[in-house]
């Protein structure tokens, strides 16, 4: 059962998949060993999941100040990364992914339009969000 949440558009919060499906339900089931992502160069258990999910989380809030309100912009192609980044900003606030192929003129765009306050971004894609 989820608390009570402060965000009054609950659309996120009702379109969640069980509670007993995610990464650290996983590990309190005894799953931590398991993979939980395969990507091309190695794979991730959902203990390794939940560890680094929730220390980004703590690095979004505590040290780049994401607050209820906040919107993450997550610009990565599809890897096992960019799930642990999107299951981190989904833990205090609403997030946009982009496609890779974003151009400047389109990811200002997205900034504008969902008044982005914070980005997490692959190194490689970083020109165009800059």
């Amino acid at each position: 059962m989820l608390s009570p949440s402060a965000h009054e558009d609950s659309f996120s919060r009702e379109i969640l998949p069980p509670v007993d499906t995610w990464t650290d339900a996983m590990v309190a089931k005894g799953f931590g060993d398991r993979a939980a992502l395969i990507g091309a160069r190695r794979r991730r258990t959902y203990k390794e999941l939940a560890d680094g999910t929730n220390r980004l989380a703590n690095a979004l809030v505590d040290h780049l100040g994401v607050r209820l309100g906040n919107r993450v912009l997550i610009r990565s192609a599809n890897n096992p990364a960019m799930v642990a980044c999107l299951l981190a900003a989904t833990k205090g606030a609403p997030l946009s992914s982009t496609l890779c192929r974003c151009c400047a003129g389109e990811l200002t765009k997205y900034h504008n339009k969902a008044e982005i306050s914070h980005a997490l971004c692959d190194i490689r894609l970083m020109d165009e969000l800059q």
